[in-house]
């Protein structure tokens, strides 16, 4: 039987603001920045809430993902079945991460970027124009939000429409936090069963994508499960960080009528804008957790070996003592190396990547709509609950 679910402290957020990290986090980063705190399965974790603090976790090699458990923040889940995917360098340390990592390198160069954006473009207006069709009243992240990131990770991975729709389907199945062992199995197999049969079509045939870049250029050093590791992890990383993003961003703009305004009229703020969406709303609370592997000191407190440490993200985006009036929506605020991307060693390899997405969505959002606003009442909008991503479950507009 599942344990009764609470959310974790590190994902908890304000009743009254969905933006915002809990009462319980604000209080921490206050007065005890380095925290324990108790699982409900039973299990300690030591949660830390300063940007400084987190910066360090986030880049001390002391600290493994690969010890980490895979389930750690998910206490109805045993560990019992469930591996790190052969390339999902995310849960890995050096140098097994350095060697998978480097191979992905060649799919975000800068040009590479200038490159894929003419097709983003054209990706975002065929979603608008479901958007358009639905008429007033549609909901937001199922027409546009949601499709757009997914359309476009696929376009970077070299999916075909096909093999798009195949893995929408699948990733509409995923049980979230509060899953059992066995949904969070099934998730995982149908994912590699559909990635593999994509590597194996490209190994003969490789696309202009990443997979098919991997398996051309990378082969002989690459097996098909690390390939297909590889894949999946950006799959997922590059799907619903952005979807929600967009969804929780437009209704962050919606709250502030002037800054709205100042992005869908101003383009010049386009770059500080994306940055600062991402640090105001935090979709990923807090990243999967580190393992000690030596006495470490941090914040003041010590880590023995062996302890998990969760770094808070959305409370590290708002610390007062890093970011100037962390609470108010500025659009203008000068980038400031805000914390959604993670930082050092495993930040997001994909970062570029999610950047363009949210300026190429937006952008086209409100140049198609610019009168877009909310199409029910600010109250009844429902938010994700016991979810590793914050979000919206549905944001219908009008325009």
């Amino acid at each position: 039987m599942p344990l009764e679910m609470e959310t974790p402290l590190p994902y908890q957020r304000d009743d009254l603001c969905p933006f915002d990290p809990g009462a319980d986090l604000r209080r921490a980063q206050r007065q005890e920045p380095v925290t324990k705190y108790r699982m409900i399965d039973g299990r300690d974790i030591w949660v830390v809430t300063r940007y400084d603090d987190v910066r360090q976790v986030l880049n001390d090699p002391r600290l493994s993902s690969a010890l980490t458990p895979l389930t750690l923040m998910l206490p109805g889940v045993d560990d019992t079945g469930l591996e790190v995917s052969p390339g999902s360098f995310v849960n890995m340390d050096p140098p097994h991460h350095t060697r998978l990592r480097r191979t992905v390198a060649g799919s975000f160069t800068a040009r590479r970027m200038r490159d894929i954006v003419p097709r983003l473009e054209k990706i975002a207006e065929h979603c608008l124009d479901t958007l358009e069709r639905g008429g007033p009243g549609t909901d937001l992240m199922t027409a546009f939000a949601s499709p757009f990131p997914l359309l476009a990770i696929c376009e970077l991975l070299g999916l075909s429409d096909e093999q798009r729709d195949t893995y929408l389907r699948i990733s509409e199945q995923a049980p979230g936090l509060a899953a059992t062992a066995e949904e969070a199995r099934e998730l995982v197999a149908a994912a590699h069963r559909f990635m593999l049969d994509v590597v194996t079509a490209q190994r003969d045939e490789p696309g202009d994508g990443m997979i098919g870049m991997l398996a051309r250029d990378h082969g002989d050093d690459l097996s098909d499960a690390e390939i297909v590791g590889i894949a999946n992890m950006h799959l997922t990383a590059g799907f619903d960080t952005v979807a929600n993003t967009l969804g929780l961003g437009l209704l962050a703009l919606f709250d502030h009528p002037d800054q709205l305004a100042l992005l869908r009229d101003d383009p010049q703020v386009l770059d500080t804008a994306v940055e600062e969406l991402m640090r105001y709303l935090s979709v990923i609370s807090a990243t999967g957790g580190r393992t000690a592997t030596e006495d470490i000191e941090l914040g003041g407190v010590t880590i023995k070996k062996g302890e998990y440490v969760v770094p808070a993200l959305a409370a590290a985006n708002r610390d007062p003592a890093h970011y100037p009036d962390p609470d108010r929506l500025d659009l203008t605020r000068p980038q400031g190396r805000q914390l959604g991307f993670g930082h050092g060693l495993h930040r997001c390899p994909g970062a570029a990547m999610t950047l363009i997405e949210m300026k190429v969505g937006f952008t086209a959002l409100l140049r198609r709509f610019p009168g877009i606003r909310l199409a029910v009442p600010r109250g009844e909008i429902a938010f994700r609950g016991y979810n590793m991503v914050h979000g919206a479950l549905a944001l219908p507009v009008a325009w």
